[in-house]
C-alpha cells in the first residue's frame, strides 16, 4: 500500500514539471500607483426640525367646565393628605419620642427661658 502511494506521488510530481522550453509569462503592464487625493472632512450638518408650535389655550367655556373637577382633584389629594395622613404621623412620632420630642431641657431651665 505505501509503495503505491510513493508510486503515484512521483507520477503526480513527475506531471507538474514544465517542459525545459517553457518560459513564464510576461509580467502585466506595471502602473504608477493613483495619485493620492487628500480630501478634508466635511462639516458636520445636523438638520434638526423646528419645535412645534405651543397649543391655544384652552377656550373660557371649557375652563368653567374643568374647573370643577380640578378642585375635586385637589381637594382629594391635599385634603386627604393633611386631614388624615399627617395627623396619624404626627401622632405616632409623639408615641415614639413622647410630647417633648425626645429633647431634653437643660438643667434650671423653667418653661423655655434661657
Amino acid at each position: 500500500m505505501l509503495g503505491a502511494l510513493l508510486l503515484l506521488a512521483g507520477f503526480a510530481a513527475a506531471s507538474t514539471q514544465h517542459p525545459p522550453d517553457w518560459q513564464p509569462a510576461p509580467p502585466d503592464a506595471v502602473y504608477a500607483p493613483a495619485p493620492a487625493v487628500i480630501v478634508e472632512p466635511v462639516p458636520a450638518v445636523v438638520y434638526t426640525r423646528p419645535p412645534p408650535p405651543a397649543p391655544p389655550p384652552l377656550p373660557t367655556a371649557l375652563k368653567v367646565v374643568y374647573a370643577p373637577f380640578y378642585v375635586a382633584a385637589l381637594t382629594i389629594r391635599y385634603g386627604l393628605y393633611y386631614g388624615i395622613v399627617v395627623p396619624l404621623e404626627v401622632f405616632g412620632r409623639t408615641l415614639a419620642y413622647g410630647f417633648e420630642g425626645g429633647v431634653d431641657e437643660p438643667e434650671g431651665n423653667k418653661e423655655g427661658q434661657r
